[in-house]
């Protein structure tokens, strides 16, 4: 697994190939979320490259089946889902636990589909 992360951001259209801590950085960029969630956005990333991700029921993008990676708690958290192709990850929404099995992709998601940004994701 070559841990690189790809992003594929709401225009649909994918960013370069970049490590974790490039990923943290684009991702924990200010106007998608706040400070205090910067801890929960490195331990999700830290689930995504050492092959962490649980399983997101039916869920598919581009083919693929959907993984996601949560830390935190309802109070404060960030979940990741994407999915992994030839040892890359690609990360296709970021959003929050509503509750236990349901998310909120807040923070950003693809232009349509099931994992548009405000869309809410229940296992």
């Amino acid at each position: 697994m070559t841990d690189k992360i790809i992003i594929i951001k709401s225009n649909g259209e994918p960013t370069t190939a970049m490590d974790q801590p490039q990923a943290e950085k684009y991702l924990g960029n200010p106007k998608l979320i706040p400070l205090n969630r910067l801890a929960n956005l490195k331990q999700a990333l830290n689930d995504v490259t050492s092959g962490k991700g649980k399983a997101t029921g039916a869920y598919r993008f581009n083919g693929h089946p959907v993984l996601h990676a949560s830390s935190g708690n309802g109070e404060k958290s960030v979940s990741l889902f994407f999915y992994d192709e030839n040892g890359d990850h690609y990360i296709i929404a970021m959003g929050e636990h509503v509750s236990s099995d349901s998310y909120t992709l807040s923070d950003y998601g693809q232009p349509d589909g099931s994992f548009r940004e405000d869309a809410t994701i229940a296992l």
